[in-house]
């Protein structure tokens, strides 16, 4: 387990940098200027680049080694978050989120690969929600520093304290983190089951309606008169109980299988996704964010556990960054369909309701997408009992 927490800690690191930026970035961008649609666009360029080189760099860590890619993605990561700083257009930042995605898809998903191969059997969901746990308690850090040091220091220079985190996160990744041996059956990844592809489908979809919140939660809350420390508050609050409870749903769904808490999650999100942006009063929003957070925690480790169980035989780097990829997938198109959304129907408060709308729509078409593809799974345990 020592292994394990190395590896979690060095994500917990990079997640805080990626988390400074979420309640800054489309204030930031409306600050420059940018529309709805540009907004979309900018967080879909992360997105994109992600999408293009997450199985990429998942292959490259199976035949070179996960600290390689790991360590390389961290000096990129460093360096490309100052170039915020001097970003002055719409079209200039979102060159700059291309670029944050080329090294970010070189850290993460590598570093959850080397997590799931040190998981024992029947353990897959338990390990994946403990590695979560340290992404989530990362990106929760992170709203709540860059809400509050951008109040000092301004929206610029908040990523300065991104590199600088980078580059402490690189020194500590370089002296602790596992080199993985690389075995010969990783260089083939195994033929890909109906259930790998249904969790791959639920993760598209499903950060399609996530996307939208991202985009979008930060503008409804300063709409209705947050500051940037209330909205980092906030959303640090969502991520920090979706931490918590990550290591518990994974052991949930070791238990009892996979199809029961990602189901539930669907449904509990679609309901929350519909409410939040009907609600000003800062008490009820604290609870939704904890809702929130608990309906994320049920789905995330169990479909990580469906990817991990196949990864054992062969490219777990590749099926985990391929899992990463549709993730991305979805990021890229719901923000920019979200952003077309808003602007059709005028902006402000009407625009973002019927954005999280559509993810709450999204919601249900993930489930229904998910059970479809394990419905053989179903029906074989109801035989059985």
């Amino acid at each position: 387990m020592r292994e394990l927490y190395a590896i979690s800690f060095s994500a917990f690191t990079v997640m805080v940098g990626v988390g400074v930026i979420a309640p800054l970035l489309p204030i930031f961008a409306e600050s420059l200027g940018a529309t709805g649609l540009w907004i979309g666009v900018i967080f879909s360029a992360y997105s994109f680049s992600r999408l293009i080189f997450l199985p990429i760099a998942g292959k490259l860590s199976d035949r070179y080694g996960r600290k390689r890619i790991v360590v390389s993605g961290l000096i990129l990561y460093s360096f490309i978050s100052l170039l915020y700083i001097i970003s002055n257009t719409p079209e200039e930042l979102s060159a700059v989120r291309f670029l944050h995605g080329i090294s970010s898809a070189m850290i993460i998903p590598v570093a959850m690969a080397a997590a799931a191969e040190f998981s024992p059997r029947g353990e897959e969901g338990y390990i994946i929600g403990v590695f979560n746990r340290s992404l989530f308690l990362g990106m929760a850090s992170g709203p709540f520093i860059g809400g509050f040091v951008s109040d000092f220091i301004g929206y610029r220079y908040t990523f300065l304290v991104i590199s600088l985190i980078g580059l402490v996160t690189l020194l500590f990744v370089f002296f602790t983190f596992p080199e993985i041996e690389v075995k010969r059956k990783e260089l083939k990844i195994s033929k890909i089951n109906t259930r790998v592809r249904g969790a791959f489908l639920f993760r598209f979809i499903n950060s399609m309606g996530r996307g939208s919140i991202l985009s979008f939660l930060p503008i409804y809350l300063g709409l209705i008169g947050y500051s940037a420390g209330v909205i980092g508050i906030l959303i640090s609050l969502n991520l920090f109980v979706s931490a918590i409870i990550q290591p518990s749903s994974g052991k949930l769904s070791d238990r009892i299988g996979t199809v029961y808490p990602v189901t539930l999650s669907a449904i509990f999100s679609a309901v929350l996704l519909f409410i939040i942006p009907r609600i000003s009063e800062i008490s009820i929003l604290l609870i939704l964010s904890v809702f929130l957070g608990v309906s994320s925690a049920l789905a995330i480790p169990a479909i990580g556990a469906i990817v991990a169980v196949e990864g054992r035989d062969g490219g777990m780097g590749q099926l985990i960054g391929t899992l990463s990829a549709s993730k991305s997938l979805g990021r890229i198109i719901g923000p920019l369909v979200s952003g077309a959304i808003y602007d059709l129907f005028g902006g402000g408060v009407p625009g973002i309701q019927m954005a999280f709308n559509f993810a709450a729509f999204l919601s249900i078409l993930s489930i229904l997408l998910f059970l479809l593809s394990n419905r053989s799974n179903i029906s074989t345990k109801r035989l059985s009992s």
